[in-house]
């Protein structure tokens, strides 16, 4: 009672003083257990006891959690950056990141915000930045697997997602919204801008990260029966990829109609092994280069799985184990697929099949493929649930506006003919009320504004002139680095201290931070204008890989498109676009999960 009234009254001083409430949440005086030079040993129960104190009981030891935490281990800070606490034991991040936690509705409640979001904002707000290591100063030490947050992560949703994020206080119901999205006009002129078209009755279930993503994928390459084609940028031979290349290689063997189209520059690099057994299997590889002097750059950047024609995976994920070890918080790559049944497969066979007849110099027939596409083109037609003379009563009808309503579109060459940008663009259009993006790019001009990336931030900050119009765009930071290259270089520190090679871990580790520096600065110098404008941006404590949208509450985009000039104009790229009831419902509570386990830019 004593603790509480003390805090109350500190809580009362900063309000009549008029200084910012968050001023009593965290003390931040004192130093780590220990002396302030020599980083000193410190066990569980003295950092325990540290937390405890410097944040007022809101960070403290969470037993329920880390039940298999070993209760006598020891921790150092980092002499490189002495802000940061290492265990002096290998554990594993996930036990090391729920040793703590943070009490969120005492947090919100002492901020004096409305919700999670606000308050952690505000904190923040009040922090001073350190632009040299662009980074945050934080009252206290913190644990490494924290990344840039002041907290533990959280990994799961125990409140209402208005506790979280306001924005979310009432639900979205779809039959009685006025949209664009459900116009059957609207569509029309889609597909004529697009060359694409809707689907309808198709099932949906995000895929986010490895952790979820990988067995599906293992699933499909195991149970294929009549063909399985895969479209992707690169396939390394790692442990997790060698057990897709066995799969694809056992189906082949079993009758299976096996595929690839791939990367041609990486398939003469870090795809090289995985190919050249899946050829020396007799698996047809085409690879396609479409490079030229002036777009040395451009790639095949699809990832798409497509099992019998029956279910297809496609999204932003690789094969590697970055990609298929990941579940979003240890430090690998946050990213997202999506598995789909029904007539939205047929329409990625289509595509497929397009690419492999115009990239494939050996001419080799398809016409299991090609089969099974005419029939199931002819079945879905008769069944009601393809063409643009039936959008009207999907879309008219509340019942049945999101149920599984998709839009596939698989960009090539040129960025043609199914150019994803304009999809985008005219989304956004339509937006009356929210718009949601991950991505871990963000290239843009808007004094030029000729190219499609330029056009699509000019819009973004034309929606939020509207000050009810609310954007978040979520992309990387400090932790995420230079993405894979950044996560090799900490696994070669990882082992480096196992060995005790001291020489690796005194060259490397100052070298993460520096990439770290270098990304956070340039997305920060170019997401500012929007940020000025009025866009909520915010950075993931992860590498931020995925590449998701979602308009309105409603409508919902996964794909492998990058916020650059060259997913705009130039590469491949694959991507689905959903009206889908459970699917929305999915990526709500995703984006909400980002947001809080990012750090948001205030200034």
């Amino acid at each position: 009672m004593k603790e509480g009234r003390t805090l109350g009254l500190r809580i009362i001083i900063c309000v009549l003083c008029g200084l910012p409430t968050s001023c009593a949440i965290f003390r931040g005086e004192g130093t780590f257990p220990g002396t302030p030079e020599t980083p000193k040993e410190v066990s569980l129960s003295e950092l325990s006891q540290y937390y405890t104190e410097r944040t007022n009981g809101l960070i403290t030891y969470d037993s329920r959690s880390s039940e298999d935490a070993d209760t006598t281990m020891k921790f150092v800070w980092d002499p490189y950056y002495k802000q940061r606490i290492f265990p002096l034991s290998r554990l594993d991040i996930d036990v090391l990141q729920e040793l703590f936690e943070l009490d969120e509705e005492s947090f919100v409640s002492q901020s004096g915000e409305r919700d999670f979001l606000t308050a952690v904002y505000q904190y923040y707000l009040k922090r001073p930045f350190d632009r040299k290591r662009q980074t945050f100063e934080r009252p206290y030490r913190y644990l490494s697997v924290w990344g840039s947050l002041f907290f533990p992560p959280i990994k799961r949703l125990t409140q209402p997602l208005s506790f979280y994020h306001s924005r979310f206080s009432s639900d979205v119901d779809a039959s009685t919204v006025r949209s664009r999205y459900f116009d059957p006009e609207f569509q029309k002129q889609l597909d004529q801008e697009t060359q694409t078209e809707l689907t309808y009755g198709n099932t949906l279930r995000a895929l986010f990260n490895g952790l979820e993503s990988y067995p599906e994928k293992q699933r499909l390459t195991s149970e294929a029966r009549k063909f399985l084609y895969v479209a992707m940028m690169t396939i390394v031979a790692d442990s997790t990829g060698r057990v897709l290349v066995r799969n694809m290689v056992n189906a082949k063997r079993a009758g299976v109609d096996v595929r690839l189209i791939t990367e041609g520059l990486y398939a003469f690099s870090i795809s090289n092994y995985s190919i050249g057994v899946l050829e020396r299997e007799g698996i047809p590889v085409v690879r396609v280069d479409d490079k030229s002097l002036s777009q040395l750059d451009r790639v095949f950047h699809n990832k798409i799985w497509i099992r019998d024609g029956e279910e297809a995976i496609l999204g932003g994920m690789n094969v590697l184990d970055y990609e298929n070890n990941s579940d979003g918080f240890n430090f690998l790559n946050r990213d997202t697929d999506i598995l789909v049944q029904g007539p939205a497969v047929t329409s990625l066979l289509e595509s497929f099949i397009k690419l492999w007849k115009k990239y494939d110099d050996d001419n080799r027939p398809i016409a299991l493929g090609e089969y099974t596409l005419a029939t199931r083109l002819a079945a879905e037609r008769a069944a009601g649930v393809r063409g643009s003379e039936n959008y009207a009563r999907w879309l008219g009808n509340p019942d049945t506006r999101m149920q599984g309503i998709c839009r596939t579109a698989i960009q090539g060459n040129n960025a043609e003919p199914q150019k994803i940008v304009m999809l985008l663009l005219r989304y956004l259009e339509a937006a009356q009320h929210s718009f949601y993006l991950t991505n871990p790019e963000i290239e843009f001009d808007l004094d030029r504004k000729i190219e499609y990336q330029d056009l699509f931030a000019q819009l973004m900050k034309d929606k939020v002139a509207d000050p009810h119009f609310y954007l978040a765009y979520i992309t990387n930071g400090f932790d995420g680095g230079l993405g894979e290259s950044s996560i090799f270089i900490r696994s070669r520190v990882n082992d480096a201290k196992l060995v005790g090679e001291r020489f690796w871990e005194d060259m490397l580790t100052p070298l993460i931070d520096e990439k770290g520096r270098e990304v956070n600065r340039r997305v920060r110098n170019s997401i500012h204008p929007l940020i000025q404008a009025g866009v909520h941006g915010f950075q993931y404590f992860n590498y931020m890989h995925a590449k998701e949208f979602f308009f309105d509450r409603l409508l919902v985009g996964i794909g492998s498109w990058n916020f650059d000039g060259y997913s705009a104009n130039n590469n491949h790229e694959s991507a689905i676009f959903c009206l889908d009831e459970q699917l929305r419902l999915q990526m709500e509570r995703q984006m909400v999960l980002d947001m809080i386990n990012s750090v948001p830019i205030v200034r």
